[in-house]
């Protein structure tokens, strides 16, 4: 059921796209929003980790399985970017992109969620990656699409690390677990822009 008081984050929408269907032109990036939306999503972190359920259980399945992340990580994102650039509704916001560069920064992010500190470096990194997805026009759906491939990498590079042992699935548990944390920041952001840019009192700070 929609609620008024919360907007829904604007999707780009055909008359958006140039005749070449070239996506919109890339908003500067907003660091006042950034601020914003980085102190709004650690005021609640905790609160979210608590209904995810990642305890220190969970960290220490992480901490154990990151440094197979680490070597693995490269890969996963270089077949991510391969598959991205198969469909002409991802590779059109890829295409003029330096992928050697993006890869380098998500390898970054992601060794930051793994750590499993949960820390404010860690928030601003999820919120800046959020805001710039959204700052290009990329639709929700499809920067879902992503995480939604690259979760599959992980828990398949899991089950065969432990070689099917038991320890296999609480592995997976804790990949899930995290990455669905991530993926709840990178929702925040979309609407969290939306909302902050449309309230009359944030006009003043840089937000329009």
């Amino acid at each position: 059921m929609n609620d008024s008081r919360f907007p829904v984050a604007r999707m780009p929408s055909p008359s958006d796209m140039d005749r070449s269907g070239s996506p919109p032109r890339r908003r500067p990036f907003d660091t006042g929003l950034h601020q914003l939306v980085t102190d709004r999503i650690s005021e609640n972190v905790q609160s979210r980790l608590r209904l995810e359920a990642i305890d220190d259980y969970t960290r220490e399945r992480l901490k154990i399985f990151q440094p197979k992340i680490a070597d693995e990580m490269s890969a996963i994102l270089s077949d991510f970017y391969r598959h991205m650039m198969q469909f002409p509704q991802t590779r059109k916001y890829l295409q003029n992109s330096d992928i050697n560069a993006l890869k380098s920064r998500q390898i970054q992010h992601w060794e930051r969620l793994f750590s499993a500190e949960f820390d404010r470096p860690y928030i601003a990194s999820a919120a800046r990656i959020g805001l710039v997805h959204h700052a290009i026009g990329l639709p929700l759906h499809l920067y879902l699409s992503g995480y939604n491939r690259v979760l599959c990498d992980l828990t398949t590079l899991a089950i065969r690390h432990h070689s099917g042992s038991l320890s296999a699935s609480d592995t997976v548990n804790a990949i899930i677990k995290v990455v669905s944390l991530d993926m709840d920041i990178a929702i925040s952001c979309y609407f969290l822009a939306e909302i902050l840019r449309l309230k009359p009192e944030e006009q003043n700070l840089g937000l329009v």
